[in-house]
């Protein structure tokens, strides 16, 4: 009887193939089949998310100019166009009083896009080889003036009524608020200079009733302009999620009220709407939508009973406009209004639309 490696005394030239040596060779063959298999799915997956983002027939790029389009004397709303065709993930723009028309669509790709006073941002993603993430401070001819690197994947950008200063919110860790340990980081940049003047967590202090107070898990997201140096913006700490205002000359914060993520600044100056967390820690995380008024510090829950993560847009002082996935094409993502009273009942705005942002008549 043999012993020892089944090899191990097996004669030059024996044709005898060992057991083991057998069950190396199929494994290794099946291993084979396998790569080869896993690999022309995913070929044919891309080849057929290519063809039916190709053969879509909505949204095709009009031959009228973004660039054209903001300074033709008629209000428009700017977004991301996430309808399947050539459209999908670029710059575009439809008439405010129009928005089912024909849309109007750039070269510029972006994830979130916020344009104020000839000024805009576009946060997007560079997914080559590596993947990186960069900030396009645009002008009213859509000419880029500035590039502004990202730490993380882009989550959030409002700019100042001005059009002088914008807050930029990215994810360094996770990629949803609805992770538990997510982590952001939020900027204040110069769109003037292309610089970068304050990082919240960093460089601004908290007050909380008067006194200075500091956690070691503050995360600021959620920025909107009062003016130049008045803002506010949400700082979540300890299971918290509290609306703080700021003072950007004097990098200070003041702890406002809780129960607030994303703010968003009424056009009047008078509300802030936002998002309300939900989370009994039995089923998924869920947000509501709600009307903060400024005065009263009375809340209203408006008339939308599905989850809204995203940052709440004012369509008018009247109304409140925010994205929604497809019901139909989880690739889409469309763009719906509520009136901002508590009445009233949901409706469709713009299809295949996302960080949807009124531009004013140029």
């Amino acid at each position: 009887m043999k012993t020892g490696h089944p090899d191990a005394t097996a004669p030059v030239g024996d044709t005898n193939v060992s057991p083991t040596r057998g069950r190396l060779v199929v494994f290794t063959a099946v291993c084979v089949v396998a790569i080869v298999v896993s690999t022309v799915a995913i070929v044919r997956a891309r080849n057929a998310r290519s063809t039916e983002i190709d053969s879509a027939e909505h949204a095709e790029i009009s031959a009228v100019g973004v660039a054209a389009s903001l300074t033709d004397g008629v209000a428009d709303l700017m977004f991301e166009s996430t309808a399947l065709g050539e459209s999908y993930g670029r710059l575009a723009t439809v008439p405010i009083n129009g928005p089912d028309a024909e849309r109007s669509v750039s070269d510029l790709h972006c994830e979130r896009v916020d344009y104020q006073a000839g000024r805009g941002v576009c946060l997007r993603a560079d997914r080559g080889f590596r993947t990186t993430y960069d900030a396009l401070v645009f002008d009213a001819g859509l000419d880029v003036t500035h590039t502004v690197g990202l730490a993380g994947p882009p989550s959030r950008v409002r700019i100042s009524p001005t059009g002088r200063l914008a807050g930029m919110t990215v994810f360094v860790s996770g990629h949803s608020y609805a992770q538990t340990g997510f982590s952001t980081q939020t900027t204040l940049v110069d769109l003037g200079t292309g610089e970068i003047l304050a990082d919240l967590e960093t460089d601004f202090t908290v007050y909380r009733d008067g006194e200075r107070w500091r956690e070691v898990d503050f995360n600021f997201w959620g920025v909107t302009f009062v003016d130049d140096d008045r803002f506010y913006a949400t700082l979540g700490t300890g299971g918290q999620h509290l609306l703080v205002e700021g003072l950007v000359t004097e990098r200070r914060f003041d702890v406002v009220t809780d129960g607030v993520e994303c703010p968003s600044l009424s056009p009047d100056g008078t509300r802030l709407a936002h998002k309300v967390r939900h989370d009994d820690g039995l089923g998924p995380m869920t947000w509501t939508i709600a009307v903060l008024d400024l005065a009263t510090f009375e809340r209203t829950e408006l008339a939308e009973d599905r989850s809204v993560d995203d940052q709440v847009a004012w369509l008018d002082n009247l109304t409140v406009m925010y994205g929604l996935p497809d019901a139909e094409s989880p690739a889409e993502t469309d763009t719906w209004t509520v009136p901002a009273n508590g009445r009233g009942a949901p409706e469709l705005l713009i299809e295949g639309a996302w960080s949807v942002v009124p531009v004013e008549a140029g």
